[in-house]
């Protein structure tokens, strides 16, 4: 059980929190590709509680629905200390240098603002805030209907020092990590000693700043699933912004799979330019069914797994459809 997206002391993780002890030997035998997890609430507000889920839930998973998001530093206590701004700014940059993803995390100024619901992103340090013991730090999540975060607030624990200059307890590191959480990402399921994702469930010094596959995979199903307003989506080089309002019931892209065959069907109303694209959970790009100028009419189209490098491995996919009307999303399987 993972109750809360914090961030933890490896002596401390033993019997709280993660339950590391008796998780462990589970969580050995998890393979790389994939290992990430989203957070599933079913709270709506402020919560700190969440289910690990993958990317392909049926339930959904927490996640923003805007492009843009500003946060502020609170310079009370260590917040002001020396380095801290340029520590934070590091990390939103890092989160906002993943593609395809194309949210913009900024940094916004400071402050007087704290861990309190009040429509402001906002990293701060104190102590209680749930974070107690060997807590290091802390992210609360604001959750709107649809499990779409409206704010997230980040909690330092004051009790340790902390420091930017590569000694512990290091800003840049656990800010990445509980950034990660601001986006609706649980702790990954790799345990491995080396290379570990920001993600990684404890804490484990400077090689924290670093985003690993890991953490680019997690932010990129979070957008492919959850496409934030005004999100020019999934673009290859030379592709074209555009940007589609939400699909009409006009434009509704419906699955059925079956064995070998994903067939995907949808009805244009009016003539005009259509794409359909086949996604996987890491929001990679994996086929381009239709890309061109169609006719008014009802069309169904097959997908066997033919992708653009070979063919595409057995498990689920996301289908997007973008017509005049709109744009319009379906989960898919391939089998084999």
């Amino acid at each position: 059980m993972i109750p809360q997206p914090g961030k933890t002391r490896p002596n401390a993780l033993r019997g709280q929190f993660l339950c590391l002890a008796a998780a462990s030997a589970a969580l050995c035998s998890a393979r790389d590709a994939r290992a990430f997890r989203m957070i599933q609430s079913s709270v709506t507000g402020r919560t700190m509680v969440g289910t690990r889920v993958t990317c392909d839930d049926a339930g959904g998973f927490a996640h923003r629905n805007q492009l843009a998001i500003a946060w502020r530093l609170n310079p009370a206590t260590q917040g002001g200390e020396p380095g801290v701004v340029t520590a934070l700014q590091n990390s939103l940059a890092a989160w906002t240098a993943v593609t395809p993803a194309a949210y913009t995390l900024s940094y916004d100024g400071t402050t007087n603002a704290g861990f309190v619901t009040d429509g402001i992103n906002t990293v701060s340090w104190g102590t209680g805030n749930g974070c107690t013991g060997g807590c290091l730090a802390i992210t609360a999540l604001v959750l709107g209907p649809g499990q779409v975060i409206n704010e997230a607030d980040i909690s330092f624990n004051d009790a340790f020092d902390w420091n930017c200059n590569g000694t512990d307890y290091d800003v840049q590191a656990i800010a990445m990590h509980e950034l990660g959480h601001s986006m609706g990402i649980h702790h990954t399921e790799i345990t491995k000693p080396r290379n570990r994702p920001t993600m990684y469930a404890s804490y484990f010094g400077i090689e924290g700043r670093s985003l690993e596959a890991d953490d680019r995979d997690a932010l990129n199903c979070a957008y492919t699933r959850y496409p934030p307003t005004g999100a020019a989506a999934d673009l290859a080089p030379g592709d074209t912004p555009d940007d589609p309002e939400p699909a009409s019931d006009d434009s509704r892209l419906a699955s059925q799979s079956l064995a070998t065959v994903v067939t995907l069907r949808f009805e244009m109303k009016q003539p005009g330019r259509v794409r359909l694209e086949v996604f996987d959970v890491a929001g990679r790009r994996v086929a381009a069914l239709v890309d061109g100028m169609r006719e008014a009419g009802r069309y169904e189209v097959a997908w066997t797994g033919d992708a653009r490098a070979g063919r595409a491995r057995r498990g689920t996919y996301f289908a997007r459809l973008e017509t005049p009307a709109g744009r319009s999303g379906a989960t898919v399987f391939l089998g084999r």
